[in-house]
């Protein structure tokens, strides 16, 4: 087996998008981590979340995203998530 690029548990937490993309929410829920994303309706103010669970296969950790993979990806150094579909993230 295969050891892990990193440990999801350091993803948990709000993320803000640099990009002005909606802001996900990381979290355990029992065995699984789940990524919402956070859609804002600009009229109305109200927020939607859409859930995730985050999957891993040999190359890595990805969502099924809008039905394609999204690829989830993690600059320790740095403090920044790349999520493919939505762009880069920083630690809200």
């Amino acid at each position: 087996m295969r050891t892990k690029i990193f440990d999801l548990k350091v993803l948990s937490g709000n993320w803000e998008s640099i990009n002005l993309n909606p802001t996900i929410i990381i979290y355990q829920d029992g065995e699984q981590y789940l990524l919402s994303v956070i859609h804002m309706n600009e009229t109305s103010r109200q927020a939607s979340p859409a859930t995730y669970e985050i999957q891993e296969d040999e190359d890595g950790f990805f969502i099924n995203y809008n039905l394609k993979r999204a690829s989830i990806s993690y600059d320790k150094k740095l403090d920044i998530l790349t999520v493919s579909a939505l762009g880069d993230y920083i630690r809200n």
